[in-house]
């Protein structure tokens, strides 16, 4: 599988709130798991009205039907790979 990171724009800049942003992961990585898909975590700024999310899929597409299931906005998917 590759890595995928979901770019959010969560609306106007402190619309957004902690509980806000974790419930939405949760929400989108509940779908991403009936899928057969990973979400494994999530990054956000409250200052600077984005998120992002890293998920483990076969293909973009597959993403981004996930966050369709989920009902969430995405601004784009990018394949990506981590350097630990």
């Amino acid at each position: 599988m590759a890595q995928f990171l979901g770019v959010h724009k969560t609306g106007e800049i402190g619309a957004m709130s902690d509980d806000d942003a974790a419930d939405g992961f949760h929400k989108y990585k509940e779908a991403a798991k009936k899928m057969g898909l990973s979400a494994t975590h999530a990054h956000y700024s409250l200052e600077k009205g984005f998120a992002y999310c890293l998920t483990d899929a076969e293909t973009t597409e597959q993403v981004k039907q996930a966050h369709a299931h989920a009902g969430m906005a995405l601004e784009d998917v990018i394949e990506v790979k981590t350097v630990e």
